[in-house]
């Protein structure tokens, strides 16, 4: 008998751990005591302290094994297999909710620091998508590229570059139109400055835009010096205006707050600034934490640790909700009676399950945002009424998680799902460790919030 090889920990408050098994996906709140001792016991097989029935309910839950490490590690295996299996179906299924995100442009208004697509900028066409497009598209195209598929199942997003350009109006008013005879939910991703200018084209109501994400890097300083105009202004200002706004006319705000390495004070001095100015917790705003660089706990500062945890847990009750955007199923986990079957366990889901398509302003189809504009990595183009697909090598297929042994062997594997396939893939396919670490982190602050909202733990204790 021994501790298996994919029990985690984490201490919950009041005396309290929570065990989170990374392959049965049980979990167990038990005293401090136990979760310490079984980590302990894990190479001494020393289960004395437990009594007959408290190890026969950690065995039943997977907590203790008589597998050998290689055999657990196979039964994952196979059980990852069974997934992918389980998601290749799922591309087939008409009635799935599927997104078409329509890169407006590649151009911006801004000039942020760390902008993934400035080398895109510099090799892709500046043109703006069309009203002439998009009216192809809806007539030709979106009916190929989601057959049988009622359009209320599908959702759009907006998307640049920045999608709120001036010259983008006709294409997005285009699209609101369609989308509002349809009853179809239209999204957009906005670095806010020009909102103010495309406001009557959001809100609640159908054939409007529903939903905005805005993204703020830290307290006012700091913000302004990574997200600027091109002339170099700042924007800090800019976006929380348009946060109200958003508010104001009843659309839903979801903020973004970047992640910095050595910056964890900044963030601390933005949420205190949203938690004053009576953003954080209002019922149309919602606020999550996202890593604009990889950062590795060593290279952390003394604290900086124990700073985030706070945060996140602060945003946590004080918008009771969860401040993240790729484990909203550990929810679905922990409520579960019985396993009648798995959640989507991705680290993102849209891109591994094939439920999304991008298209921009070239005719280009990718599977995902992070690809578009980097022609080398399209699927399809549209053209002459036809879509024309087209072979990819098989370094940018898309592996899932029986694809990674070295993920397999990760105790939060079916937890993570794998990882971004993007940055795997920009490792020559090894998953970089320091993103690892990061998924550990927020995976465990995740799971400790949702303790604090559900079961009133006192979030510091």
């Amino acid at each position: 008998m021994r501790t298996s090889y994919y029990l985690n920990t984490v201490e919950i408050g009041q005396g309290k751990a929570l065990l989170y098994n990374g392959f049965t996906l049980c979990m167990d709140v038990v005293p401090v005591e136990v979760a310490d001792r079984l980590v302990s016991s894990a190479k001494e097989e020393d289960f004395s302290f437990l009594i007959p029935a408290e190890r026969e309910h950690l065995i039943q839950r997977g907590h203790l094994t008589t597998l050998s490490v290689p055999t657990e590690q196979e039964a994952l295996r196979k059980l990852a297999l069974a997934l992918a299996q389980r998601d290749d179906e799922l591309k087939k299924q008409p009635f799935s909710g599927k997104m078409i995100t329509f890169v407006l442009t590649y151009r911006c208004n801004l000039s942020c620091a760390y902008c993934y697509q400035n080398e895109i900028r510099k090799t892709t066409s500046l043109s703006s998508m069309d009203d002439v497009f998009v009216d192809e598209f809806f007539s030709t195209y979106l009916d190929k590229l989601v057959p049988q598929t009622p359009k209320g199942h599908l959702s759009f997003l907006l998307y640049g570059g920045e999608p709120l350009l001036s010259e983008n109006r006709p294409a997005i008013e285009r699209i609101l139109r369609y989308a509002q005879k349809e009853g179809i939910t239209v999204s957009t991703v906005t670095n806010s400055v020009l909102l103010p200018q495309m406001l009557d084209l959001i809100g609640p109501e159908k054939g409007k835009i529903n939903n905005v994400q805005v993204t703020l890097d830290g307290g006012r300083m700091f913000h302004d010096r990574q997200r600027f105009s091109r002339s170099g202004g700042p924007t800090f200002e800019q976006t929380i205006q348009a946060v109200r706004q958003l508010m104001k006319v009843g659309a839903n705000a979801l903020i973004r707050i970047h992640l910095h390495p050595d910056r964890f004070e900044s963030a601390k001095e933005l949420v205190t600034y949203l938690q004053w100015e009576k953003i954080l917790g209002h019922e149309r705003v919602k606020v999550y934490f996202w890593s604009a660089e990889d950062f590795h706990r060593r290279a952390l500062a003394p604290g900086e640790d124990e700073l985030f945890s706070r945060l996140f847990q602060d945003v946590a009750l004080g918008q009771n909700s969860l401040p993240t955007a790729h484990f909203a199923f550990l929810e679905q986990i922990l409520e579960m009676e019985s396993a009648r079957h798995l959640p989507v366990m991705k680290h993102c889901s849209i891109c591994v399950t094939g439920l999304h398509w991008v298209v921009d302003a070239l005719g280009d189809l990718y599977e995902c945002i992070d690809d578009a504009g980097r022609r080398d990595r399209r699927i399809a183009s549209l053209a002459d009424g036809k879509i024309n697909t087209f072979s990819r090598s098989q370094a940018y297929e898309k592996p899932h998680l029986c694809d990674k042994p070295e993920c397999l062997k990760c105790s939060l594997a079916l937890f993570c799902g794998g990882g971004c396939v993007n940055r795997f893939r920009a490792q020559n396919n090894s998953q970089p460790e320091m993103f690892c670490l990061q998924i550990k982190e927020f995976i465990e602050l995740t799971l400790r919030s949702y303790f604090h909202l559900k079961k009133n733990i006192p979030p510091h204790h």
